[in-house]
């Protein structure tokens, strides 16, 4: 089936062995749409993240993402795990950023941000060259494909690992707090590339404690706490009234 771009969840659950961490999560993120997931450390957000791209498997629940079932296959009786192969296949079709910027270390900025299409995809490694350097330049990051990323600062190297994942063709990009670790003089660069990709139609799913970002770009907002999604909708309406409580007690303390 072809990639859409969409992610659609039921009463999705998770638990690491007796804790439980995703409790009944209902998603529903269309095309084009950019959805950032706020709330308190351990309430969540990274787990569902990690299932949104098969990092980590969901206990229950019905998971379709870019238009079919995630991780499984329906029939009339039960649900299936699909084989290794098919589920990398499906995880070629969403990119992840995480807040470590992962990138490989005897490699160049180009090097990594080619290594996916010719390790995975066998692409030609010339075409992948051409497309790593364009790829590097519509991060900012033009004239910087023979540095290392220990030539880098922490927000060129976050812009490469984003690179390297737009390098996979991918529908979906997924980013767990991509700017947590950069010096606040960096946050900017990384924020704007991802408004960019915001703005080129990319459907978006990021955990994030910036919340202009969240108001300024996301289309819609889910305030998690315990597991539990509290409080969804419009962005610029839950961070300008907030409905519930908790919600309310958390962006009085962030904003």
């Amino acid at each position: 089936m072809r990639a859409d771009g969409t992610i659609h969840a039921r009463s999705i659950r998770k638990s690491f062995g007796s804790k439980s961490v995703l409790k009944d999560i209902d998603l529903d993120i269309a095309s084009g749409e950019v959805s950032c997931i706020i709330g308190p450390s351990g309430s969540g957000k990274s787990t569902l993240l990690r299932c949104l791209n098969g990092l980590e498997t969901v206990d229950s629940g019905v998971l379709k993402v870019n238009g079919e079932d995630f991780g499984y296959d329906e029939t009339p009786a039960a649900y299936h795990a699909l084989s290794r192969k098919r589920l990398a296949e499906q995880r070629t079709r969403i990119g992840m950023v995480f807040q470590q910027f992962n990138l490989f270390p005897n490699m160049t900025a180009q090097e990594n941000v080619m290594s996916g299409p010719v390790l995975v995809k066998g692409a030609d490694k010339r075409q992948s060259a051409t497309r790593a350097q364009q790829l590097l330049a519509s991060v900012g990051l033009s004239g910087f494909g023979d540095s290392y990323p220990a030539q880098l600062s922490g927000g060129q190297q976050q812009r490469v690992a984003i690179a390297r994942s737009l390098a996979m063709d991918p529908q979906i990009m997924l980013f767990d707090e991509p700017t947590s670790a950069l010096d606040p003089e960096k946050v900017g660069e990384v924020l704007a590339v991802m408004q960019d990709l915001a703005s080129k139609g990319m459907t978006m799913v990021v955990v994030t404690h910036e919340m202009n970002f969240a108001r300024e770009v996301s289309d819609s907002l889910l305030f998690m706490d315990d597991g539990y999604v509290v409080e969804r909708g419009d962005a610029r309406e839950i961070l300008g009234n907030p409905q519930e409580r908790r919600t309310q007690a958390f962006l009085e303390k962030v904003l």
